[in-house]
């Protein structure tokens, strides 16, 4: 998936692996991410294939692709296609002058240029020119989440709780921008007739819209509870501190999603608004589901006084079991812990029905309380949260709120 790298990477190479092994699974992860971004986006598209055309070479017969399978040894196939891209935008964005002709394609960069055939010629220039750069990159970089629609992820659930305030918890959290989804504004429309049925978030004016698809949801008032914390865990937290993080965090926007770069800016400019409140937002390292005990003994188990939601978005594909630890740990922490725990995720579906489209999410939430558990799939979700597909068990989430609220539910 594009732009979405969390706390691990999968199918890291092995010691033993063979150059020759690793140049063939590099060429196969750069022409999945081609065929995966076709339609969507058409110049990295065209950028992903390129780069795999230069790895079906013969080893030898190919310079700038003996470069690239030496630059990705010890790194995830599954990364390199995105770290070595993201390394050439950072590159652009910077004004890089050996990138200056590249970054004519770019619209991020107010780039024009039609693609045709000079794009491959002004890639290898800039890949070429910017080897040693972009090699350690490659080989210190994490491929970083900056996809900030994902919030709707937690935001839209609590919002229908109707708990007065509740702790947030972000697993797999990169630069921790989805914690401050409820200083963004969502509107979540009808995808037949484009009616507005639900707004979210404080922010105006709306920097989300959301296709509402499947069984039809009616017009809800919803209130998002006041958050009384905010935290999150990764790998390798990056913690916007100067313009440098700012930037690498940009790299990993796609060069011709300039709204998508736009939006981005925005949830970093909320971040730094939260962290001058009462809550601001708080990483830590944690190298998931290892170190997922210890966080919640040691960070959440002291967040006492309201319900906790525990969330993540695309997090599983990168762990090495796909998530089963991480369900067990949370099951087993959740169902003693003293208050209400609500844990959802944005994350592909080992089991149980297929996706309406290839690579949506399964929505799911998870509730305990009182010794009890509850579970639904509440609907599928586009990767980038720009559609929603319901599923039946929605009427039953929202039955189990509505009447909860009725009862005056004691949180």
């Amino acid at each position: 998936m594009n732009e979405v790298s969390f706390v691990q990477s999968p199918q890291s190479p092995s010691s033993g692996s063979s150059a020759c092994d690793l140049r063939v699974r590099l060429g196969r992860r750069f022409r999945k991410q081609q065929e995966f971004s076709a339609g969507y986006s058409p110049l990295y598209s065209r950028l992903f294939g390129l780069v795999a055309d230069w790895l079906a070479a013969d080893p030898g017969d190919d310079p700038l692709a003996d470069w690239l399978v030496q630059a990705g040894a010890g790194r995830s196939s599954f990364d390199v296609p995105l770290l070595l891209l993201a390394g050439l935008h950072r590159d652009i964005l910077n004004g890089r002058p050996e990138t200056a002709e590249l970054a004519h394609y770019y619209p991020t960069l107010q780039g024009t240029r039609f693609i045709d055939d000079g794009l491959a010629l002004c890639l290898r220039a800039a890949v070429a020119a910017r080897q040693k750069a972009l090699a350690e990159f490659i080989a210190t970089a994490r491929v970083q989440t900056n996809e900030t629609a994902r919030g709707l992820c937690w935001l839209l659930p609590a919002s229908m709780t109707g708990w007065p305030a509740l702790h947030l918890v972000d697993l797999g959290a990169s630069a921790g921008l989805n914690l401050v989804a409820d200083r963004r504004h969502f509107r979540v429309i009808d995808g037949s007739e484009g009616h507005t049925l639900l707004e979210l978030g404080s922010d105006v004016p709306p920097q989300f819209t959301v296709r509402s698809e499947g069984m039809p949801m009616p017009p809800l008032q919803a209130v998002c509870p006041a958050i009384r914390s905010r935290i999150g865990c990764d790998l390798t937290p990056l913690i916007l501190n100067a313009p440098v993080e700012e930037q690498t965090l940009a790299a990993f926007v796609w060069g011709d999603h300039p709204e998508r770069l736009r939006q981005l800016r925005a949830g970093i400019a909320a971040l730094h608004s939260v962290n001058r409140s009462q809550s601001p937002v708080s990483l830590f390292k944690a190298d998931l589901p290892v170190d997922l005990p210890p966080f919640l003994a040691d960070r959440v188990d002291r967040l006492t006084g309201s319900p906790v939601i525990l969330y993540n978005t695309y997090l599983t594909a990168y762990l090495a079991d796909k998530g089963a630890a991480l369900r067990s740990i949370v099951e087993a922490w959740a169902s003693q812990h003293p208050w209400p725990v609500l844990w959802l995720q944005w994350e592909p579906l080992r089991d149980g029905p297929a996706p309406p489209e290839f690579g949506w999410l399964g929505w799911t939430a998870d509730l305990w309380e009182d010794g009890q558990h509850r579970h639904w799939h509440l609907a599928w979700a586009h990767p980038h949260g720009t559609r929603i597909a319901w599923m039946p068990a929605m009427a039953d989430w929202l039955a189990c709120w509505r009447k909860r609220r009725q009862q005056n539910d004691r949180w």
